[in-house]
């Protein structure tokens, strides 16, 4: 199995603040395509049916050196602070994929 790797994560936003979230994530999603090696596809934002505040996030990278490389980019942690901005809590991570189903 060749080894796929992701970004995933959780956004508690702040109520009200939902829109706002929404298009800060767009934006970081579009700072992540012009960095020198972006994702290998695009990124899905989810927002669960039950919790309008409660959100997820997730996309490929090529590699994981790409991911570390992505956290250390000025633009790509300025973007991902202004999504953080309008959250009461977040948890972004990288992620490898062990198994398929």
């Amino acid at each position: 199995m060749t080894e796929s790797f992701y970004t995933l994560a959780r956004w508690n936003v702040k109520p009200g603040q939902e829109t706002e979230f929404a298009s800060a994530w767009k934006a970081l999603s579009a700072a992540f395509r012009k960095l020198p090696r972006p994702p290998k596809g695009e990124g899905l934002l989810l927002q669960s049916m039950r919790d309008s505040t409660l959100h997820y996030s997730f996309g490929p990278w090529e590699s994981s050196e790409d991911i570390v490389a992505m956290r250390e980019d000025t633009d790509a942690i300025e973007a991902i602070m202004r999504v953080k901005e309008c959250c009461e809590d977040a948890e972004p991570g990288g992620f490898r994929v062990i198994a398929r189903g």
